[in-house]
């Protein structure tokens, strides 16, 4: 497993994704998980009460944390340097990241290729009674706090390396192909 995966999850304000409030992440390199951190994000939006009970995140968390554009461009050369981005539900994770995108006019973001592992455990693990990443964690046999955004990265990182273990594959891109799961892009 010579590569490196960035497992991505981000938590939101409101009903609006483009609300990201934490910003979640876990490098999985040739094979090893050997970061997972989190940052608190101003998302500068009201929060809405379901979504503070999903994350348990309070606009008081944030008031001082640094908006979205900061906390991206730490994320850069990380971003620059990865083989995939994944997420659980990518659809979910990337389609915020390209609302704040839009919204903050982040013309620097570098393009990035991602996958879903949301979409590969349905193919990998179809006997299970669904494929949600509490769900996921606890056939991994990991211990889990769910919609804490590194967590959520861990656990998807670590649900990657079992499926390239399971198959055999090493490659990330190479496992979306073997399971005919598209990958994306994100550019601005």
């Amino acid at each position: 497993m010579n590569h490196t995966i960035l497992a991505l999850d981000v938590e939101t304000a409101n009903r609006d994704s483009r609300s990201i409030c934490s910003v979640g992440w876990s490098i999985l390199q040739n094979g090893d998980v050997v970061e997972t951190d989190q940052r608190l994000v101003n998302p500068e939006e009201d929060f809405d009460m379901g979504n503070i009970r999903v994350h348990g995140i309070r606009p008081s968390d944030v008031w001082d944390a640094p908006a979205l554009p900061e906390v991206l461009s730490s994320l850069y050369p990380i971003l620059r340097e990865v083989d995939l981005v994944i997420a659980h539900n990518a659809s979910f994770d990337m389609g915020a990241l390209r609302k704040a995108i839009v919204k903050y006019d982040l013309f620097d973001f570098p393009t990035i290729e991602y996958g879903c592992t949301v979409k590969l455990s349905r193919k990998l693990y179809p006997g299970l009674p669904n494929h949600k990443l509490n769900t996921m964690a606890e056939h991994l046999n990991v211990p889990f706090i769910h919609h804490d955004a590194a967590e959520d990265a861990r656990v998807c990182a670590l649900l990657m390396r079992d499926m390239m273990q399971k198959t055999g594959i090493t490659s990330p891109k190479e496992l979306h192909r073997y399971t005919s799961v598209k990958t994306g892009t994100l550019a601005y």
